[in-house]
């Protein structure tokens, strides 16, 4: 995974304080115990952190982690969002 997949582990441990440990790109946010609110917080950090906006759609329970961060490198791929240097 590339740098986009470090900023989403990035956030889950600083803002969620999750480990290293219990995230991979292959994990749900089911899987890692992300509730509803949570994955609230996590899409506007998300937003904060990468400039791409995700929907309530884009962020469900079943969207793992290596999804999200696909995302996040397509809308920088296509210049719709700034990758933080």
């Amino acid at each position: 995974m590339g740098k986009a997949y470090g900023v989403v582990a990035d956030i889950l441990v600083g803002k969620f304080q999750f480990t290293e440990g219990e995230l991979s790109p292959g994990a749900t946010l089911e899987e890692i115990d992300l509730d509803s609110l949570g994955r609230v917080e996590f899409a506007l950090t998300l937003r904060e952190s990468t400039g791409v906006p995700f929907g309530d759609d884009q962020i469900t329970l079943d969207t793992t982690l290596g999804e999200i961060a696909d995302a996040v490198e397509a809308a920088w791929g296509a210049g719709t969002a700034v990758a933080p240097r």
